[in-house]
């Protein structure tokens, strides 16, 4: 039996291999991109014979569909005819609305030349109109293909057999800012995919993208032409035709959001003193730029903020912030952002057992980007009256005061009515590290206090 099988392979193999077919190659894109075309673009490919020996002559109907948006547009000579003479005639057929065009090449050989093997016979060119609907399947096929060769001075003819060519058409979709994912809503999952394409673009090798016209990052549906990676396409978030940290920008701008525009249950106006912060063994860090501001990005320098112990903590945040670590071949980055739409500057957004700022770049509510800073809150000193009197110009009283310790334990929660009042509650504390919130109708402060 595992002979019969041997045997039925080698047949195979040996018919496979001695096959006289006619297929294309295309010539506009390298094979890596060749099974799809693009709306807008022209494409073009080569009809080759393989298996075939002094050939002297190729003729053949290629009938191709999707022709509201696929036209023929031109050819062109190959070596193999370009000394002898071309035939090409388009033809539509209205009664089974597929278009055909009728080829005929002679190489110029008489019976009893050389003729060409495996000859390039010619090269076709079309266009894809710009309403092509994306996913859309051209498919083409070669009818009554024939070769003329020759054998020992004597022309023969024989059959060349082919199979179907499906290529899917890339045609206009619609991108909603943020949704980089395209999975109806705006959240955190949208910054990975972000980070998993950050290069893509214009400079990169064998890849075409394109900028949305008149880009916005408002959120509303935006015509944009499919990338070479229809998944790529919806992580250029600000439509500039490149997936840059910038794009991470355009997710907290639009957080929440979703493509039917339904109104999430919305946390900013929940204050939740016990949910704000779980272990206060950590520095707690804020954005500073000099704009409002309701996003950040920015690289970090080292991996360890990847480690367990020393990255940024995301259980330490306020119901209405983000924060997220993300790393690919390019860097490593920190994404804060806003989950309701408030603004960022002087508020905790995340937390970090290390001390130093982060440069990078924010969002505006308008959708500007802007220089910023990821930064430690304001560490007060022993002397707590002279180093807290300047923050606390703009706290209306009444206000709430919550003091928690290092261990996360809140040990004070009261109301206070004047600045002296604090002063007097921070001066009586022992020694140690504390969290200070300082909450009215209008703002939260917060601050790190060492004493």
């Amino acid at each position: 039996m595992r002979k019969i099988v041997y045997i039925l392979c080698f047949i195979i193999v040996g018919y496979t291999s001695n096959a006289q077919t006619i297929y294309i190659e295309r010539t506009d894109v390298e094979s890596s991109r060749s099974s799809f075309v693009t709306a807008t673009y022209n494409f073009s490919f080569k009809v080759r014979v393989d298996g075939v020996s002094n050939c002297t002559s190729i003729s053949f109907v290629l009938r191709y569909n999707q022709t509201d948006y696929v036209h023929f547009s031109n050819y062109r000579t190959l070596p193999f005819s370009q000394n002898g003479s071309v035939f090409v005639f388009p033809w539509y057929n209205p009664v089974d609305g597929f278009e055909r065009i009728y080829t005929g090449i002679l190489n110029g050989d008489t019976i009893g030349g050389q003729g060409a093997n495996n000859p390039e016979a010619i090269e076709f060119e079309f266009t894809v109109s710009p309403n092509a609907p994306f996913n859309n399947i051209l498919e083409l096929y070669f009818e009554d293909a024939e070769a003329v060769v020759s054998e020992s001075g004597i022309g023969k003819i024989i059959k060349l057999k082919s199979n179907p060519i499906l290529l899917n058409i890339h045609g206009f979709v619609e991108v909603w800012p943020g949704d980089a994912n395209n999975d109806g809503i705006v959240n955190i999952n949208d910054v990975s995919t972000v980070a998993l394409y950050l290069g893509y673009g214009p400079t990169k090798p064998n890849f075409r993208a394109f900028q949305r016209l008149n880009p916005s990052t408002n959120w509303f549906g935006q015509t944009s032409l499919a990338w070479d990676s229809l998944a790529v396409t919806y992580a250029d978030c600000d439509g500039d035709g490149e997936v840059t940290i910038n794009d991470m920008l355009v997710i907290p701008l639009n957080f929440g959001k979703t493509h039917q525009l339904k109104s999430l249950v919305s946390s900013e106006n929940d204050q939740n003193e016990n949910s704000l912060i779980q272990n206060i063994a950590k520095i707690p860090f804020t954005i500073k730029a000099n704009e409002p501001v309701i996003g950040f990005v920015g690289e970090i320098g080292s991996e360890d903020y990847f480690n367990p112990v020393s990255k940024f903590d995301m259980e330490m945040q306020t119901p209405t912030t983000f924060c997220t670590m993300t790393k690919n071949q390019f860097g490593n980055y920190v994404v804060c952002g806003s989950t309701n739409g408030s603004v960022l500057n002087n508020q905790l957004v995340c937390f970090s057992n290390r001390n130093f700022p982060i440069t990078g770049k924010a969002i505006t509510p308008e959708g500007k980007i802007v220089d910023a800073e990821l930064t430690p809150l304001q560490i007060l000193s022993s002397n707590v009256e002279n180093s807290t009197s300047l923050f606390l110009e703009n706290i209306q009283f009444p206000a709430k005061l919550r003091i928690v310790n290092i261990l996360g334990e809140t040990i004070i929660l009261e109301e206070i009515n004047s600045k002296q009042e604090i002063f007097s509650i921070l001066e009586n504390l022992p020694n140690g590290i504390y969290f200070i919130h300082i909450f009215d109708k209008q703002q939260n402060s917060f601050y790190n206090l060492i004493k």
